[in-house]
């Protein structure tokens, strides 16, 4: 067995036999787990740290052309409320997008809805896509806001002709809260859920500041699709670009991952993901992987090691069915620990690395938490926690020397004077709360590129941060979504202009002052 360097000792199984074996031939998605100490103190009860992250394949150019194909149901909002700031004429532009991105082998839905919802165009494949323009150009303002009405009406319309083999997805658009039909959160998180388990995953745009959040949030998460929040009408084309271009680079489909503990474990806690536990198996629904995107999963396990010795933790089973080729894929990860009653023994088995990452999760999750507090009217005691916690991740920093935890540290720093400015008016803490909570649902699944950009990061939020710099004659190269030397260089010229720390590092401040935050 290869020598295993000191400082990634924490490696479980999986990472020892990945290197003495080749991956598996044409797995597009891997995970890599590690723990935060590969050795824990025998005889007492204590939290273990498993940190996976997954190495997911990017689809090159040409590739994208065998793409999986597309059975999309669109769902419009077509509520009085879209009447403003010329919305709906906005709507319909998004709308054509996803129209002209497919091709007669895609299938296609157009759902729209008030409190009547209405098939506008039926099922079926691409074949006269102006036709399909010409019938959503005719949709005008009117009437409220059946959102579960329309959507399972597009659930329902995918359905008729399920593509095992392809992507099956409902694109929700609202701009108001669900006032007319079935309401209830739980009623509706049920019904997505089981669309779900039916093989139809549910993509939720919230578009101004009147909708409700935590309902399209809800619906995304528990329904296996994304959510956005679509700050102004001129945006929209892109989020629906930016949803079409994930869609076409789906890599890794019907995710699951469920973890199997030993009795060693007394307690799973997993954070970012919707668990569901029933006797030693804890089970977390993922929504697919498109291409080279980043995710990360945390699990702590409360573990009691008896005696000293090797302590089988239990195991992480991860599978997922490919749409490019319509394999699945399953890899088994067997979560493995010492116990040894010599303390010294501990503290040189500690991965710093995943200590940090741990520490990040558990503050985005506690970062939420602290928000939550703050729109139920309790600023006061949500700004002392948020001091609390960023005090004490700074202490912690000193030893970890972390990017990613200063940078957290700086949004903390930053939270208290959001919520005071949020004070302003109530378009002001409605756009707060928007934009804390959807920087907050990113992050727990290790997505930070809403707060925090670095070199070798990639996707749309890298092609804001491009835009921004190219506007202000800083950066002179391609708005391609890939961070590299270049934008750097760009980066640190902005943050001595603006008189920041320069690092060339995009983090919150830097993104403030771009009006990227």
């Amino acid at each position: 067995m290869p020598r295993v360097p000191r400082g990634i000792s924490s490696f479980i199984l999986l990472a020892l036999s990945l290197l003495e074996m080749p991956p598996a031939a044409g797995q597009t998605v891997q995970p890599m787990a590690e723990m935060d100490h590969a050795v824990v103190l025998a005889g007492l009860r204590q939290p273990v740290y498993v940190l996976v992250e997954f190495d997911v394949a990017k689809v090159e150019a040409q590739a994208v052309q065998e793409r999986p194909q597309m059975n999309i149901g669109l769902v419009l909002d077509r509520s009085g409320s879209m009447d403003a700031s010329g919305k709906m004429e906005y709507a319909k532009k998004a709308a054509r997008i996803v129209v002209d991105r497919l091709t007669p082998a895609d299938r296609l839905a157009v759902v729209e809805y008030d409190n009547q919802v209405t098939v506008l165009w039926p099922s079926s494949p691409v074949e006269a896509p102006e036709m399909i323009k010409r019938r959503i150009d005719g949709l005008t303002p009117r009437g409220g806001t059946d959102l579960t009405g329309g959507m399972m009406k597009g659930v329902e319309q995918v359905l008729e002709n399920l593509d095992r083999d392809g992507i099956n997805r409902v694109l929700l658009l609202s701009d108001g809260m669900a006032n007319h039909g079935i309401t209830h959160p739980e009623r509706i998180a049920r019904l997505v859920r089981e669309a779900r388990q039916r093989g139809v995953a549910i993509s939720t745009m919230g578009l101004g500041l009147q909708y409700n959040e935590d309902l399209m949030q809800a619906i995304a998460e528990n329904a296996g699709g994304h959510y956005y929040y679509i700050e102004n009408p001129v945006q929209m084309a892109r989020i629906f670009q930016q949803e079409m271009e994930a869609l076409f680079t789906t890599v890794a489909k019907e995710v699951k991952i469920v973890f199997v503990g030993s009795q060693a474990v007394e307690q799973v806690e997993v954070f970012g993901f919707r668990s569901e536990a029933s006797g030693p198996e804890t089970r977390i629904p993922m929504e697919d992987f498109y291409a080279g995107e980043k995710r990360s999963l945390l699990l702590r396990l409360e573990v009691n090691p008896l005696q000293e010795g090797k302590i089988e933790l239990g195991k992480l089973e991860f599978s997922y069915l490919d749409p490019l080729d319509g394999r699945f894929q399953r890899m088994v990860l067997e979560l493995v620990v010492t116990a040894s009653a010599d303390s010294q023994q501990v503290d040189a088995s500690r991965n710093e690395r995943v200590i940090a990452g741990a520490a990040l999760i558990e503050a985005d999750k506690r970062h939420e938490e602290y928000v939550r507090l703050y729109e139920q009217g309790r600023k006061a005691e949500a700004q002392g926690k948020i001091t609390t916690l960023a005090d004490e991740l700074t202490d912690r920093n000193v030893l970890l020397k972390d990017v990613q935890l200063a940078k957290k540290i700086e949004a903390l720093r930053m939270e208290e004077e959001e919520m005071t400015e949020a004070e302003l008016d109530q378009a002001s803490r409605a756009d707060y709360l928007k934009k804390s909570k959807l920087r907050a649902y990113h992050a727990q699944k290790g997505q930070r590129g809403k707060y925090l950009l670095q070199e070798g990061d990639e996707g749309y939020d890298v092609e804001r941060l491009q835009e921004a710099l190219l506007a202000r004659q800083l950066y002179q190269g391609p708005v391609d979504g890939r961070f590299g030397t270049a934008l750097v260089e760009a980066v640190k010229a902005f943050q001595r202009q603006d008189s920041l720390t320069v690092d060339g590092v995009a983090g919150p401040r830097t993104m403030k002052a771009l009006q990227l935050y």
